[in-house]
């Protein structure tokens, strides 16, 4: 059982900590609306997750992007899908002179 818990933790740190260093490393990228496709709540999984599809345009020229959230519970990870229900539209941070890298930033959401 503790080794069970162990993994939990080890992966969700993992997540938690890579999800941080690339908003911290986006954090001065130019930003452009993006349009939100769709979200895919957490299924059952030892690792609850949530997914973010989103479309945005740099340039003429239209992309598209996945936004994958880690959650401890699988509860606060449906939570946080739900909050992408009533939104259409995204703050989308993109690299410069490589507009196929993409971040969505909670920080960056009006209602994040």
């Amino acid at each position: 059982m503790l080794r069970w818990y162990l993994d939990e933790v080890v992966v969700y740190l993992f997540r938690t900590v890579v999800r941080q260093i690339k908003e911290h490393r986006s954090a001065g990228w130019p930003t452009t609306e993006g349009r939100l496709e769709k979200v895919y709540p957490p299924g059952p999984s030892w690792y609850p997750k949530t997914e973010v599809v989103y479309t945005y345009t740099v340039q003429g020229k239209r992309y598209t992007g996945v936004h994958t959230k880690a959650f401890w519970l699988e509860s606060s990870a449906k939570d946080y899908a739900a909050k992408f229900e009533t939104t259409r539209s995204l703050v989308v941070r993109y690299r410069l002179g490589e507009p196929t890298a993409s971040l969505v930033r909670d920080p960056d959401q009006m209602n994040g």
